[in-house]
């Protein structure tokens, strides 16, 4: 599972999948939730610690009105302008497109959160230590090197190699 799960590969369809999916709801004007990992976000300005500390790992940012129109997405990731606490301080918040967790749409008639789309592929669905992900990354990595190596051994393969 986590041969496919954390393969950069794997990795790189997802995020165009969620990049597909914004484009779609920013054409279509429909407004929606998103969370994210907050170590994945910055706020500028930086928000008040009274503000700050009150996000969890995972925050969900509704995306409705005056911070909908505000949405830029960008090479690295989304920004937007929101308001924050009851003084309505506000920031320009970006997130990577790697620390959006769930795109969910608010289904008025059933009163709740639609999952439009879930990176099942962001560290925070599984119980794994940093320590944990780097190995994965690091085995990932030599598969790949072994994988080139053995490829550009085999003289027959020459005929793909620029001369």
């Amino acid at each position: 599972m986590q041969k496919i799960l954390f393969s950069p590969i794997f990795k790189g369809m997802m995020l165009s999948h969620l990049k597909d999916i914004l484009l779609f709801l920013l054409k279509e004007g429909i407004s929606f939730n998103i969370l994210c990992d907050m170590k994945q976000a910055h706020f500028a300005p930086q928000l008040p610690s009274h503000i700050s500390d009150t996000f969890n790992d995972i925050t969900l940012f509704v995306l409705a009105g005056y911070t909908f129109e505000s949405i830029e997405l960008g090479e690295k990731g989304i920004s937007f302008e929101a308001g924050f606490g009851n003084e309505n301080i506000g920031s320009l918040v970006s997130i990577t497109y790697e620390g959006i967790v769930q795109i969910l749409l608010h289904d008025n008639d059933l009163l709740r959160e639609i999952p439009l789309f879930t990176n099942v592929s962001h560290p925070c669905f599984y119980n794994l230590s940093t320590e944990e992900l780097d190995i994965i990354t690091s085995v990932q990595e030599e598969g790949l090197e072994h994988s080139r190596l053995a490829f550009i051994s085999n003289p027959e393969n020459s005929r793909f190699f620029k001369k």
